[in-house]
């Protein structure tokens, strides 16, 4: 997911640098090195650089036309572009650079182990919900229907029995960059890491 207007940073942001490259490449890279039946990058503007940089790492971008509507816009673009079928779909932010395999990794186990086309896997801090989110193969049509800006958290809010929550104790995979503060913040934390 790599569409938003990022209203609230004033610019772009998923091309701002990040110990050396584009903050959106760390996405990238991190999702590209797993063996997933399809992928797709939904993405923004500015669209030639977006599509360059996901032409990179394999991964096929798709520009979102109706982005200003909410994320709902580029769920359901996303699940038209991917095959048919899957097992479950796992949604990425273009601006969560720190994601890493082992989460994923984290998530995928635990879906496996539900053993369920309707589980929905939740990574979770402190309490607190955080993407990347799995859903099972269940939920595509239910996702394909959403609209405006409310994203997956619809289906999970209304589905609570088939929620799994996988606490994790590091946070650093979930911070993003709304906002310039969080960019910065962001920055500190990925210098720590490296």
């Amino acid at each position: 997911m790599a569409a938003g207007t990022a209203s609230r940073m004033g610019q772009q942001k998923l091309l701002l640098p990040l110990g050396g490259k584009p903050l959106m490449a760390h996405v990238l890279s991190t999702v590209h090195k797993l063996p997933w039946a399809d992928c797709v990058a939904i993405i923004g503007e500015p669209q030639a650089e977006l599509a360059e940089l996901c032409r990179r790492y394999s991964i096929q971008a798709v520009f979102n036309a109706e982005r200003i509507s909410g994320q709902a816009s580029s769920i359901t673009l996303a699940l038209q572009m991917l095959k048919q079928p899957l097992d479950g779909i796992m949604f990425f932010l273009g601006d969560q650079p720190l994601v890493n395999q082992a989460l994923i990794q984290a998530i995928l186990a635990c879906f496996i182990q539900q053993a369920s086309a309707k589980s929905i896997i939740v990574p979770c801090h402190q309490g607190q919900r955080y993407s990347p989110v799995l859903f099972g193969s269940h939920w595509r049509t239910s996702l394909a229907g959403l609209t405006g800006d409310t994203g997956g958290r619809q289906v999970i809010h209304g589905n609570p029995e088939w929620v799994a929550r996988l606490d994790w104790a590091d946070p650093a995979p979930f911070h993003d960059a709304d906002t310039w503060e969080e960019y910065q913040l962001l920055q500190k934390v990925y210098e720590q890491k490296t």
